[in-house]
């Protein structure tokens, strides 16, 4: 039964906006509040306990297991539930608490003392300032002479009508299934903008990624690799479906020339 609520609260919490965020805590009156850039005191420190310096070196803090963290839109990524953390750890890539948390701008709630540990931290996005090289790269839908599947795009057991079609771009380096961005990441709640200068796509607040480049950067976490670039079709963006898995955490296969989304599935 725990489990199922554990579950049931990682994907509420993932993928919706949430205005009012639960706290099992209660802060004290006399309690601080500091917003700096942390660091890890030990660039190799990769456990779940750590500690942390501000960057005028002014408040140093000790993160346990207990520490409450969570992201700006309410995402925890540390939780007493072990079975929501798990699965908020899971779309973090492989990166350890301390490598995502390391020179992040965070919001730390406080008690004065010798050794600080945190009563919650917030974590705050933020974009990228540093754009990548300028690549145009625009393809005609024509030009691609792409493989069609059956055109049936399921997220979470529903399929997205009206979606631009799936297809499946045959590059010297291999054949990548390519789907629809914007249909697909409004589907699971992220707002979609579109850069026409940049020719760059930003989902939510700290999501980026550029037309024809095959990095994606992820707030201040190390870019993302993907197997291709994004593409524009009939003027629509098209990223290949290591997107959907490892930048918007999602379980994606194709199956019957159905491309399926799903939303912590058991196959995760």
């Amino acid at each position: 039964m725990k489990r199922k609520i554990c579950l049931l609260l990682a994907a509420i919490m993932m993928f919706s906006t949430i205005s009012v965020f639960a706290m099992d805590y209660a802060v004290p009156e006399d309690a601080l509040e500091v917003t700096a850039r942390f660091f890890l005191v030990e660039p190799d420190e990769a456990d779940d306990e750590f500690v942390m310096v501000s960057e005028d070196g002014e408040l140093v803090i000790n993160i346990t297991n207990d520490t409450l963290i969570y992201f700006e839109d309410y995402v925890p990524l540390s939780d007493e539930c072990e079975e929501l953390t798990k699965m908020v750890r899971d779309v973090l890539f492989g990166y350890t608490l301390a490598e995502v948390l390391d020179g992040r701008n965070m919001r730390v709630i406080y008690e004065d003392g010798e050794e600080i540990e945190p009563i919650s931290i917030m974590v705050l996005f933020e974009s990228f300032v540093t754009l990548p090289e300028d690549i145009d790269l625009e393809l005609e839908f024509d030009e691609l002479d792409p493989i069609v599947l059956n055109g049936e795009i399921v997220v979470n057991n529903e399929i997205l009508e009206g979606a631009a079609l799936p297809f499946v771009l045959e590059e010297k380096n291999g054949d990548f299934v390519m789907v629809p961005l914007r249909a697909i990441a409004e589907a699971l709640d992220y707002e979609v903008g579109w850069n026409a200068e940049l020719r760059s796509v930003q989902l939510g607040v700290a999501i980026h990624l550029w037309i024809g480049n095959t990095e994606v950067h992820l707030g201040r976490m190390a870019p993302i690799e993907l197997s291709t670039a994004p593409i524009i079709v009939d003027d629509l963006t098209f990223v290949p479906i290591d997107f959907i898995r490892y930048v918007l955490g999602q379980t994606v296969y194709v199956f019957e020339g159905q491309v399926v989304i799903e939303t912590y599935s058991d196959m995760m």
